[in-house]
Parts: C-alpha cells; structure tokens; sequence
C-alpha cells in the first residue's frame, strides 16, 4: 500500500507503511504544519508498518510541539501492527487517547 497523509476534518490520517523511504517526508510535513496550526492530531490507526527511521521523526515532532507549547495527539495505541515497536522504542508516551 503507498504511503498517504490524509486529513480528515482536521485529523492527519496517515495510510501505508511509515518507513525510513517516508520518515522524511512525514516529518518534514508535520514540522511545518507545527509552524501554521496550535493542535494537531496524527492518527496512525492505519499505519501498517513502521521503521526506526519513522520513530524517530515521530519523537522530533512530538519534540518540537512541546518545545513550541502546541497541542500534539497521536492516535493508534490500540494498532497491533505498531504497537509492538514503539513500546519496544520507549515511545508509548507519544500517544494521547484523551482527544
């Protein structure tokens, strides 16, 4: 499946596999939406792999928010195909089910 971000009613759907090939990408489009927006939700629900290249964009934007005091959710805890390597990363503190 190729990779998408689609925004859905203002929650940043990410498709695909979220791999070194997109980790570029997908960071590089967050980063400058954490420039424009005060909140931004990512759902990774249908995220069907991830890589370490991924995790670590994934800990920059979460960075950055914080450090620029914007509001970040990250939805997909619950995905199976993910969970697994990101509780294995340390990053279960990334996700915020409370949006």
């Amino acid at each position: 499946m190729d990779f998408q971000i689609i925004n859905n009613k203002g929650t940043f759907e990410i498709h695909g596999e979220l791999t070194i090939v997109q980790a570029n990408y997908f960071k590089d489009y967050f980063n400058a939406l954490l420039d424009q927006c005060y909140e931004i939700v990512i759902c990774l629900n249908s995220v069907n792999r991830i890589d370490n290249s991924a995790l670590s964009a994934l800990q920059f934007i979460s960075n950055k928010a914080k450090k620029r005091s914007k509001t970040l959710f990250i939805l997909g805890k619950e995905n199976k195909s993910i969970n697994r390597i990101i509780t294995n990363a340390g990053l279960n503190s990334i996700f915020r089910n409370d949006y």
